[in-house]
């Protein structure tokens, strides 16, 4: 019997079933017990709850080498903190990354893995909280320029509000430009492809939230571009940098090196890229926004599912960092929307 035949007789779940598997054989499933022992190779083993190296192996359970720590007295395997850590479906979780790569929405990822949607939606935030260390490494020496952006307050799936729910997006009013019915975000990047995204505060930007989002990253070693916001230029001049500031409707370059045109190109992409999910709740921004900035930074990689992968695995704190969802939103307090 041919191949043909034999595969118009099987149903849409063996199909499915074949594909998984021919892809998990031929090595395009990424196999995440594979990758973090190649990475135990390369870096020394820690304590994911309190980082201490004074550990000793302690058996083996359910296939994964267990380890004794020392300081702490816990015991961990390799998985325990990481973004896999709990997940029992974990060959379908090891397809989802793939489908996390490609931006595919939670239903059509729930509808193509066979699985429920409410595990797909904590796959997805699990996934991108392990990749927020991948928003705001460093900048290159250099011209960085930076940008803020407002975008509007969105409660989608709050259960407590303090006001009536919309039926519709366009029932709501807001006020025009800068108010505190927007949060505002820090965009910058420096010209060898190295974004950041970050919220810095509902309502319009200030010294202080500026230098939360992307102080750290900017050194006397950078030449700064910008628009002519006065936050911005007074907190380069707190921080004694060279900054060059544009006005959009005068000037565009200066030096024929001098602009704004990357930060705004990234600030376009991101609307592009945002709009197929139909509004994100401002809860679960900064987890889009590591999604974001992580696909910029692989989009010149030739293996972007190996590399999320091993960003994947390599931060042991993203089960924490998913579970001060909830706290990161509260510390940012909208005065009428706590």
């Amino acid at each position: 019997m041919k191949i043909q035949e034999i595969l118009n007789n099987l149903d849409l779940s063996e199909k499915k079933k074949l594909y998984s598997l021919l892809k998990k054989d031929i090595g395009l499933t990424p196999q995440l017990d594979s990758i973090k022992s190649e990475l135990n190779k390369d870096q020394k083993i820690l304590c994911p709850h309190c980082h201490s190296a004074d550990i000793y192996g302690h058996g083996v359970y359910k296939g994964r080498k267990r380890y004794h720590c020392k300081g702490c007295k816990k015991t961990f395997n390799d998985f325990t903190g990481t973004a896999i850590s709990g997940i029992k479906k974990v060959e379908k979780f090891q397809e989802f990354l793939e489908l996390t790569i490609k931006s595919i929405t939670i239903r059509k990822a729930a509808t193509q893995l066979d699985v429920n949607v409410k595990t797909i939606f904590d796959w997805r935030h699990k996934l991108l909280s392990a990749v927020s260390t991948m928003n705001g490494t460093s900048f290159s020496i250099g011209i960085v320029e930076c940008d803020d952006k407002q975008l509007d307050i969105n409660e989608k799936g709050q259960r407590h509000l303090k006001r009536d729910a919309y039926k519709r997006p366009s029932d709501r009013e807001t006020k025009r430009g800068v108010s505190n019915d927007k949060v505002s975000l820090m965009v910058a990047t420096d010209r060898k492809g190295n974004p950041v995204m970050r919220i810095a505060k509902i309502g319009r930007i200030d010294v202080k939230s500026i230098e939360k989002t992307i102080g750290e990253l900017i050194s006397n070693s950078n030449v700064l571009c910008s628009d002519s916001h006065p936050s911005i230029i007074s907190w380069a001049k707190g921080k004694d940098l060279e900054h060059h500031t544009f006005i959009a409707s005068k000037q565009h370059v200066k030096n024929k090196c001098y602009h704004v045109q990357h930060v705004n190109s990234l600030d376009n992409l991101y609307e592009r890229w945002i709009k197929p999910f139909y509004g994100v709740a401002t809860k679960y921004l900064p987890q889009y926004l590591n999604w974001f900035v992580f696909l910029e930074k692989v989009k010149k990689s030739t293996n972007q599912i190996d590399d999320f992968a091993r960003a994947v695995m390599l931060n042991a704190n993203a089960i924490k960092q998913y579970r001060e969802i909830e706290d990161k939103y509260l510390e940012l307090n909208p005065p009428h929307y706590s």
